[in-house]
């Protein structure tokens, strides 16, 4: 997994709690590297649910719900990060409608070796249906990700999910 989702994440904590919160959580996940990513680096995605784990366990949050805020967090940034990427779309649809080919094939162009998840999204009957599978079992942050792009555009429509046990893959739709 990209370092910048580290970054993000010791990032959302200290934002959405503290720096010391962030500092506790890294030294209760017992990581092999003591928290200590790069965003250029790659670093196996199970750190990242440890972090979530042990932030989950010290603040009472379950993790589905924490995965999900940082979702959102992480789209907010993600305009920031890469506005080149980003300013390309006017409305939610028109963004979320090109995860798949152009946001995921630029993320390949930065870092190539990336492995984003895979999603398909088409539009019908005034519903867009978005289909995201990963090898990650991080598909509630995929939710949060959608809530933010929504929430950036106005676009004040129902978001439903059906999210499979296992995380790694889930259905939005938005009507």
């Amino acid at each position: 997994m990209k370092g910048v989702i580290f970054s993000e994440l010791i990032r959302f904590m200290e934002q959405a709690k503290s720096a010391e919160f962030a500092d506790s959580v890294i030294t209760g996940a017992n990581l092999p590297n003591d928290g200590a990513y790069t965003s250029v680096g790659n670093y196996p995605s199970d750190q990242a649910l440890t972090l979530v784990g042990e932030a989950s366990a010290q603040s009472g949050i379950e993790a589905a719900e924490l995965c999900r805020l940082f979702g959102h967090y992480l789209y907010g940034r993600f305009m920031i990060l890469y506005p080149h990427i980003m300013e390309n779309y006017q409305t939610a649809d028109a963004l979320l409608l090109h995860v798949g080919s152009h946001i995921h094939a630029e993320v390949c162009t930065l870092y190539p070796d990336a492995r984003p998840p895979i999603v398909e999204t088409s539009v019908k009957d005034d519903r867009v249906v978005m289909r995201y599978q990963s090898h990650r079992p991080m598909a509630a942050i995929a939710f949060g990700l959608v809530q933010g792009c929504m929430e950036e555009f106005g676009d004040r429509r129902t978001l439903e999910w059906d999210i499979a046990d296992n995380g790694k893959s889930a259905t939005f739709t938005i009507h």
